[in-house]
């Protein structure tokens, strides 16, 4: 792979981990009364050997922490030990690669791998499969804190040293999921709620909400007990349309099906033509949004679907009951583009950060 010349604060790589804490440089004051850790990640390991990803997705994860006490913070990172990054690090080129990034491995053991795992027990899964770098968020499901991405595969760190503890965990070991949000809610009790999507269906792909109640002082992962609680039927039997997260509200939960879809096909395909995740997306613009409607207490889905204009979403901003209505808030673009916009080599932050919306819809009859 060719180094491209062009270069974003997006795409710095980290070539040193910070694995003792550094004191900050406090400008004002920090309140007194501040005081706890705020845990990041993100890609941040961008280049391995000669090799660069080409998509601001796929770096390797790196962990942040964040330590507010008594008017200072501390600061230390470390990479997320994956297999992922084992496999890269030990043959120092990009051998695994990611959403936007082909390795330079033969791809039937990478990308097509992981499609037919979609189709095959989990025991199976976990031998073929190593696509486990988890860079998009954290979360706690009790007092166990998770890397996650969008695979169905997450991994557990230690809070405090950032360790990875112990081997990935496969979602689909304790409920039936191919990809998950990395975007979870946790209640006030501790539960924890998140999307994904189930491919294995009789009936055709699924939108699944994974239901997972909290666990403390345990030696066993917090997702042993999870369940689904919520099955979204696909408008399209193999066109999935892709989601990265899903909004709340106090009794409601909100799904967003956006024409921005999965090929299925095109996936298989990709395997053989040597060609990124990225690829197999696809843009139907003359399609309309929809939005589902979910109980959070019962699971059940409200029988009016609503629609809406074309728009593409990563991310929920806000989501509320008031006057009968449901309010959602997303921040959106009109446009899937910007999808490819966040390839290294045709990165335009202008783009990326400028041409956006926050889209607000008004659900009634509910």
């Amino acid at each position: 792979m060719d180094k491209p010349d062009r270069q974003s604060y997006a795409f710095r790589n980290c070539d040193k981990p910070t694995i003792s804490p550094v004191i900050g440089v406090v400008k004002g004051e920090i309140p007194k009364w501040l005081n706890g850790t705020l845990t990041r990640n993100g890609p941040g390991i961008q280049t391995i050997g000669p090799d660069t990803y080409r998509h601001m997705f796929d770096g390797l994860a790196i962990i942040h922490r964040f330590h507010i006490a008594a008017g200072n913070v501390t600061y230390n990172n470390r990479p997320l030990e994956s297999n992922t990054y084992h496999k890269n690090m030990a043959t120092e080129r990009i051998v695994v690669g990611g959403f936007g990034t082909v390795g330079i491995g033969d791809p039937c053991d990478t990308l097509f791998s992981k499609f037919k795992s979609m189709f095959i027990s989990s025991d199976k899964q976990k031998e073929m499969t190593i696509i486990d770098n988890c860079n998009v968020n954290v979360a706690y499901y009790g007092d166990q804190l998770y890397a996650m991405t969008e695979t169905d595969f997450v991994r557990r760190i230690d809070p405090t040293t950032l360790n990875t503890i112990g081997d990935k965990v496969t979602l689909s070991d304790y409920v039936v999921v191919n990809q998950a949000s990395a975007h979870p809610h946790i209640l006030e009790d501790g539960t924890v709620l998140n999307s994904g999507v189930n491919y294995k269906h009789k009936n055709g792909v699924h939108y699944i909400i994974i239901q997972v109640p909290p666990s403390y002082d345990s030696s066993e992962t917090s997702f042993k007990n999870a369940k689904i609680i919520a099955k979204i039927p696909s408008r399209w039997k193999f066109y999935p349309g892709y989601h990265h997260s899903f909004g709340i509200t106090k009794n409601k939960i909100i799904f967003i099906e956006q024409p921005y879809c999965i090929s299925l096909p095109r996936l298989i395909i990709s395997g053989f033509m040597r060609k990124a995740f990225q690829d197999a997306l696809t843009w139907y613009p003359k399609e309309k949004t929809r939005i589902h409607v979910i109980s959070m207490e019962t699971g059940e889905i409200h029988p009016i679907v609503y629609e809406t204009e074309k728009l593409f979403t990563f991310h929920h901003a806000n989501a509320y009951e008031e006057d009968g209505h449901i309010v959602v808030d997303v921040s959106a673009y009109n446009s899937a583009d910007v999808w490819l916009r966040i390839n290294l080599s045709t990165y335009d932050s202008l783009v990326i950060f400028y041409n956006k919306f926050i889209f607000r819809c008004y659900l009634s009859s509910l």
